[in-house]
């Protein structure tokens, strides 16, 4: 599959207070305005940048668009994978862990949920 809904790298104002309003946070400019680029979004948090992967960027967007609605692993990998970024539900768990390790505080934002998958709260 590739990026489909999100090939449009392009995010609104609006959007971006959408999704990050609770993380009290606002995207900056891309780093890197190559498609491929593995590092291609950066989020601020107060002062401090957060540099994310197009896929953890990606894994953020699609849990944020719909808080408290539990995805399967399985659906997710579908949804972020791109021709160029790969993901399998079993690496999932990886770029999960590294998402919230990057967003410190805030990282109980994106919730597990037992036998079912992983979640965004508000």
């Amino acid at each position: 599959m590739s990026g489909g809904a999100f090939e449009n790298r392009e995010i609104s104002l609006r959007d971006q207070e959408a999704l990050f309003h609770e993380l009290e946070g606002e995207i900056s400019e891309q780093q890197d305005q190559s498609p491929e680029s593995p590092w291609s979004y950066v989020i601020k948090r107060g002062k401090k940048p957060i540099a994310l992967t197009g896929v953890e960027w990606r894994i953020l967007k699609l849990l944020a668009s719909r808080p408290y609605h539990a995805f399967t692993p399985r659906y997710i990998a579908d949804a972020v994978t791109t021709d160029s970024q790969p993901v399998t539900a079993d690496s999932l768990r990886t770029h999960i862990s590294s998402l919230r390790d990057k967003l410190g505080f805030f990282a109980d934002y994106v919730q597990t949920v037992p036998y079912i998958g992983y979640r965004f709260r508000e």
